[in-house]
């Protein structure tokens, strides 16, 4: 086990926003390399599982991945909400991924394909991830699923084993029932669809009564900015450790390599968010957390004739592990839901040093501007500079906003105030 020095930040924020708390890192405590084998091995074993009293199932050994980051594609006819959640739940998975295996995005899907999931979803390309919501239970669930993941995969028999094998995923779709979450928290609608996705990259069963902590065991586990930590870590190790198969009797906690179990922790606080970048094992993973907001931000009772800005502070890493740190301005045109997120006066200080209210070095030009859309408390990048910004705001009557930027030059985490 290597264990990682832990480092001490003060978020520092400038103009008429006071300045956050003291944010203190030990470093986080992370699943040992025995318990991430474990999980990766239930999923490997081909089951049976119990879903539901009386319904179970199983599937062919092996664990697979998409050879290639998938491209995700989003069926046409989505309302503002349900896309909203989509980009909500895509955004969590690939901040626990390496920015070279992120999902990619694609055009929308046509809407009301007959997937075929029997006959291997033939209507879904090679390396995409097609999600629709439907208006309906899924085809192909248990009695009353109310969401479903599916995967189109190669098999061959090994002789030897005397067994089909999993060899090659090859493309997934996730159905949503739009009816059934249309009255429900965003969460909740969110926090199922995450389940779905990382059934559909590869992780085909359920772990089990001892990964209670795992979103891949209780499908309704509440995120708040980042994945739990097992499924974080099971996702790291399949795309950026394992070959694109793998046998269950292949999966040892030697098959992950040197493994750390406690992490490096950059971390500012700001009211009741709290939002960073953690590192460990070759991955920098940025987070937020925080309480969210009673209705979406278009009910806020905010004047809609208003363009509304937070503005804070911006903390990160870059590949070399520099630390990074600058002013975060988020502004949103609540007539259209739609504004800017810009991040100024950007910094860059020595290898996992603390960042200072003066010093540091210019980071690039010093700036990086997005627009961005908002659909009910999440908001996502639809253009502006290379990287991909997602968040979410919080608090009463959404006083806060927290979220992310990740670029391949940089990893990082904001949170403001309005």
């Amino acid at each position: 086990m290597k264990r990682l020095a832990a480092i001490f930040v003060l978020a520092v924020l400038v103009g008429s926003v006071p300045a956050a708390f003291p944010g203190i890192s030990r470093g986080s405590d992370l699943p040992s390399a025995e318990r991430v084998a474990e999980y990766l091995y239930t999923h490997a074993s081909g089951g049976p599982w119990q879903s539901g009293p009386n319904y179970s199932w199983s599937h062919e050994a092996g664990l697979v991945r998409f050879a290639v980051p998938p491209t995700v594609r989003l069926a046409e006819g989505m309302s503002k909400r349900e896309r909203a959640i989509s980009m909500q739940a895509i955004a969590l998975i690939n901040r626990a991924l390496p920015f070279d295996q992120h999902l990619r995005f694609g055009p929308d899907a046509p809407a009301g394909v007959a997937w075929d999931w029997k006959g291997g979803l033939p209507d879904v390309p090679d390396g995409q991830i097609f999600i629709e919501f439907v208006d309906g239970n899924p085809r192909g669930g248990r009695p009353g699923s109310q969401a479903l993941g599916h995967q189109a995969t190669i098999l061959e028999y090994d002789a030897q084993q005397g067994r089909w094998e999993k060899k090659h995923l090859r493309a997934s779709a996730v159905e949503m029932n739009s009816v059934f979450f249309r009255d429900r928290p965003d969460w909740q609608a969110v926090s199922v669809l995450v389940h779905e996705l990382i059934h559909g990259l590869g992780f085909a069963g359920h772990p089990g009564k001892d990964f209670a902590d795992s979103i891949m065991e209780d499908s309704w586990f509440r995120l708040n900015g980042s994945l739990p930590d097992i499924d974080m870590a099971a996702l790291q190790v399949l795309y950026t450790k394992l070959s694109e198969d793998t046998e269950p009797e292949d999966i040892s906690a030697q098959s992950l390599g040197a493994w750390d179990d406690e992490s490096t922790d950059i971390t500012g606080v700001l009211g009741p968010v709290s939002f960073g970048v953690r590192h460990a094992n070759n991955v920098s993973v940025p987070f937020t957390s925080g309480s969210e907001p009673s209705k979406p931000l278009a009910e806020s009772g905010l004047s809609k004739t208003r363009v509304v800005t937070w503005r804070g502070e911006l903390l990160g890493l870059t590949p070399k592990l520099r630390t990074v740190a600058g002013t975060a301005t988020v502004s949103v045109a609540l007539l259209t839901m739609c504004g800017t997120a810009k991040f100024t006066n950007l910094r860059s200080f020595p290898v996992l040093s603390t960042p200072t209210r003066r010093g540091g070095v210019r980071w690039g030009d010093g700036t990086l501007d997005y627009e961005i859309r908002v659909g009910s408390n999440y908001l996502y990048s639809t253009g502006g500079d290379a990287g991909v910004v997602s968040g979410s705001f919080y608090g009463d009557n959404h006083r806060y906003v927290g979220g992310t930027v990740e670029r391949s030059d940089l990893t990082a985490a904001f949170g403001a105030r309005r």
